[in-house]
């Protein structure tokens, strides 16, 4: 059996054993976090109950509303442009750093202004305030972009698992030491600043990648806001359609419902890092097969949203039937209705791993117009669709809005535009995965 496994080892390119090593490293970092918010998060969630677990979660949520706007839509044109140029990434990553700079503090006084006009609950206001100064320091998040365009993500990896044991330890003597809610928020701040000198730490460490390097070029940044203008805006539409339903179902439902949902939606969205993971480790493979061949690149597209698929439906599946009894246990009569939302809000699942996937194809293909357009459907039907249901089903509604909302703008969407035909036609093969497993493993070229 070993012989066998060295044998199909040895048949796998060299760049698809990098790519799985840097999944491997991804996906242990990424299992860490994800068995550490599920341990450290039930404990949290019962221990603030749902009012205050509620208030945390608004507060966390109108900030990543505007969480886009720090990002600038620039990561996947960062990392592509990488992998094209690899002699101006001193230019590219400095001036992309000094780009999401600028969107940092622009955010913190968007989000500081917006946070007074919506809500006249004082902690809620400065628990906002104090998350979204976390923003800040995100723009050192460009140090992962150089790693993703080189495929090697073992250092960063190593990087965010220890800021996460710090932050769940700490979160745990929070709990111990009985200190109130407001503790939480500050805690953002200080992960975010250990994640951006750990990440500073390993890039200067190797003397070849100074930071003191890079340099602000104009021309640089100008083609990069001219890429990256739709994904700005998208970027905006995406994070609307993830967050908008706990600040509509807060500004008209109770805490305590919204403690609920923002529970079920913790445990739902604990997924999402997988589609991350894998894509951006495939990203850099997927670009130079275009250069190739367009017939290579179409088939690890297809493999690409097969596998989401695969993962996807599986996850949902599982949870789908466990979900009530597990939270109830886990978490305690007061959130009993979280099982329920958590039964209808995982099947969102499977329109975020095409939409992360769908994204990347977007990108390569100079679409990021149409991704602003999809992101806006998505977005518009999930407020609308929030009106009417939170309304007449609190928070099972707000579940039912958002699933329907992922569904239009990863899915739906590509019916409706001719230029992405062909790719709904590949999700819509990707949803059939359990009648084409063979299709999931990798072909020698």
């Amino acid at each position: 059996m070993l012989d066998k496994l060295k044998l199909a080892d040895q048949k796998l390119s060299p760049g698809f054993r990098k790519i799985l090593r840097n999944i491997g490293w991804l996906s242990a970092e990424r299992l860490i976090r994800m068995v550490l918010s599920f341990l450290v998060g039930v404990y949290v969630i019962r221990y603030l109950g749902p009012e205050q677990f509620g208030q945390l979660s608004y507060s966390t949520s109108f900030v990543f509303l505007f969480l886009a706007i720090t990002k600038l839509g620039l990561d996947e044109i960062v990392v592509r442009n990488l992998v094209k140029q690899p002699d101006a990434s001193a230019k590219i990553l400095g001036t992309a750093f000094v780009l999401k700079l600028i969107g940092c503090v622009l955010a913190l006084f968007i989000v500081s202004g917006g946070i007074v006009i919506s809500t006249d609950d004082g902690l809620v206001r400065w628990m906002t305030i104090i998350i979204a100064f976390s923003m800040i320091f995100t723009c050192f998040d460009i140090l992962d972009l150089w790693f993703q365009s080189q495929v090697l993500s073992k250092s960063i990896a190593i990087v965010r698992s220890i800021q996460f044991v710090i932050s769940s330890l700490a979160k745990m003597s929070f709990i111990w030491l009985q200190l109130p809610v407001i503790s939480f928020a500050y805690l953002f701040v200080a992960d975010t600043i250990i994640r951006a000198i750990g990440m500073t730490w390993v890039y200067v460490k190797d003397q070849q990648h100074l930071v003191g390097r890079w340099k602000f070029d104009q021309a640089v940044a100008l083609d990069l806001l001219q890429n990256s203008w739709p994904l700005i805006l998208s970027g905006v539409m995406v994070t609307i359609n993830m967050n908008i339903d706990q600040v509509m179902l807060g500004n008209m439902s109770t805490s305590e419902e919204l403690g609920n949902y923002a529970a079920a939606v913790k445990f739902s969205e604990v997924w999402y890092f997988i589609p991350t993971v894998i894509c951006s480790s495939v990203f850099p493979a997927i670009v130079q097969a275009k250069q190739q061949s367009r017939q290579e690149y179409y088939a690890k597209i297809q493999q690409l949203y097969d596998f989401m698929s695969f993962l996807s439906l599986s996850i949902a599946l599982v949870v789908a039937f466990t979900s009530e009894n597990v939270l109830t246990r886990l978490l305690g009569a007061e959130y009993a209705s979280a099982g329920t939302i958590l039964t209808l809000h995982i099947w969102s699942g499977i329109f975020i791993f095409f939409g992360v996937a769908r994204g990347n194809w977007l990108v390569i293909e100079d679409m990021t117009r149409l991704s602003l357009i999809t992101q806006l459907m998505g977005a518009v039907t999930n407020v609308v669709l929030n009106i009417f249901f939170i309304k007449q089903y609190g928070a099972i509604g707000a579940a039912i809005a958002t699933l329907i909302s992922y569904a239009v703008s990863s899915y739906l969407s590509c019916m409706i535009f001719p230029a992405m035909h062909h790719t709904g036609w590949m999700l819509t093969k990707a949803l059939f995965i359990p009648f084409r497993f063979k299709s999931l493993l990798p072909t020698q070229k």
